[in-house]
Formats: C-alpha cells, structure tokens, sequence
C-alpha cells in the first residue's frame, strides 16, 4: 500500500495528526510518501520517502489530505492535474478533517483508527462527477477548467448584473443578480448552501444553479440533468465586467456580450468513503449544530 500524506502545514492540528498518520500507516507496513517540499518539516521521520511533486503520486494508492474542506478541494486539484498530464486514473483521496465542517472528509482527527481499512480494503469509493467550464470571449477565450465544487461569477465591488442562461440553445430566462453560481452535488454544501440552495447527497450527477442576491420576488435555484448544455452570456457595462471563478480560482473577465458555458466533465474524483455516513455525519452534527444547541 502506498500513501502520499498532504497536510495543509497554516493548520497546527494538521501538522502533527500528520505525524500520527505516519506512525499508524508505518505500523501498516505502508509505503509513505511526502513531496520533497515538506522535507524540511518532517525530516525526522525514517520511514518517510521524500519525491519530486512531480513524481510522488506515480504509482500510489491513496492520497491523505490532512486539513479542511479548502485542503481536500487542493489535494484534489493536485491528484486531478496529476492524471490529466500522466493520462492514467486519479489516485484516491482521503480526507482527514482538521477543520470546521469537513463535509468532503472521511473521517475526523479523532479516528485515525480508520486508517486500518485502507489496508484491509473494508471501504467504498465513491466517483464524484465534476464540471467544466468554457470561456467564449475576451483575452481568456476557449480556456477550459474542470471543478469539483462550483463555478461562480459575479461583479467586482458586488455590483448588482444583468445575465441571460440559456439551456441546449434554449434561453430559459434573463435575471439580475449579484451573480450566479453553478455546483455539483459535492459542492451543494459550499457557497450554493450559504446562497440559499438546497443540499445534495454528493453521489447524485446533477447541475445545480443559484442566483447570488436575486433582485426578483420569485427566483429559486434550479437543477439540471447531467448532460445540459448551460451558457451565461453577461450582459453589462461598465468597470470591472463579470468575474468567473472556478473553485474559487479566478478564471477570467467576461465584458458585454461575452459568455461562458457549464457542461458535465469527463473527469471525476475517487473519494474514500471508510465509514458510510461522513456526509450525514457533517450534516447532522455540524451544520444542525446551532439548532441543536437551542433545543438543549
């Protein structure tokens, strides 16, 4: 069994459940690997091999991403680019959660213990759809990016903007709003949920839309079947245009006219799942958490 460990080192918690992870994988007999940038950190470790970032994740079986939900999400990034440049499946990830919420995690610092499984193969995987988006216009045009959890675009200084959606060529309304956010099931537990959508068990293959600030009495979040076509063409003047961000990356400026289009990617991300019930587990006891508290 090999295992890359990525820790997100801003976190103290992470650094250190980093070292147990190692003991606990070592005691596995796993070969353990760390990219060569945090050789510096975990130096004192024997039973660790330090490689290339280019190199650690050939030929792995899991990658242990040891932080928050923003950990996870990089981790994933980093194994996706990673099976895009060598052409071959993504190595799975495993999320240990450090963090606050922890909904793409699976399990807590806490039950390190289900480290054992991965040796013993008691867990399931769980292929997560993602989406992909395309810039149609201005200096970014015909860029491509893949996201597991949204892509979202609104106005610099959150200017109110004007938009039209069309779905399959088919233009299904025109809406002013602060911006718009389109997510995966994954990612229905991170700003399309502060945004008022709804939450979705992260094995479903939908579409999810959701209007930032809506200036209408009667917008709601939508949901589309996987394979849609939905193109967002700005309609606007101005300073600043409309800002696209993929997974919270920036991705490009769309001025008037200009648009980019949301379709279901061909990549997907193999999750971990040691326990079956991470995702209620965060949902109940994490996001319920305020409502809890009243009632006792």
């Amino acid at each position: 069994m090999k295992c890359v460990i990525d820790p997100n080192l801003s976190k103290k918690s992470a650094g250190q459940t980093a070292r147990l992870v190692c003991k606990r994988l070592h005691d596995l007999h796993a070969e353990i690997r760390m990219s060569r940038e945090l050789e510096s950190e975990y130096a004192d470790l024997e039973n660790v091999r330090f490689l290339p970032a280019e190199e650690v994740l050939e030929g792995a079986d899991f990658v242990i991403a040891i932080g928050g939900d923003g950990t996870i999400l990089r981790s994933a990034g980093w194994i996706l680019d990673d099976a895009a440049t060598r052409k071959c499946e993504p190595v799975k990830l495993v999320g240990i959660n450090t963090g606050t919420l922890g909904f793409l995690a699976a399990f807590e610092a806490s039950e390190l213990n289900m480290l054992d499984r991965l040796s013993s193969g008691d867990y399931a995987i769980t292929r997560r759809m993602m989406l992909k988006t395309e810039i149609c216009g201005g200096t970014q045009d015909g860029a491509v990016k893949h996201v597991l959890n949204d892509i979202y675009a609104s106005r610099l200084n959150g200017r109110i903007c004007d938009f039209a959606v069309s779905v399959d060529g088919r233009q299904i309304g025109v809406y002013r709003a602060d911006g718009i956010i389109f997510s995966t099931p994954t990612g229905s537990s991170a700003y399309a949920l502060s945004a008022g959508g709804p939450v979705m068990e992260p094995d479903l293959s939908l579409i999810e839309m959701n209007l930032i600030c809506p200036h209408s009495l009667f917008a709601r979040p939508m949901l589309f079947a996987p394979q849609r076509s939905i193109r967002v063409t700005y309609r606007g003047a101005g300073d600043g245009g409309l800002n696209v961000h993929a997974d919270g990356v920036h991705a490009a400026v769309l001025h008037n006219a200009q648009s980019f289009t949301v379709t279901c990617s061909e990549r997907y991300m193999p999750f971990v799942d040691c326990k079956g019930s991470a995702f209620y587990d965060a949902l109940n006891g994490k996001l319920m958490r305020p409502l809890k508290e009243m009632q006792e």
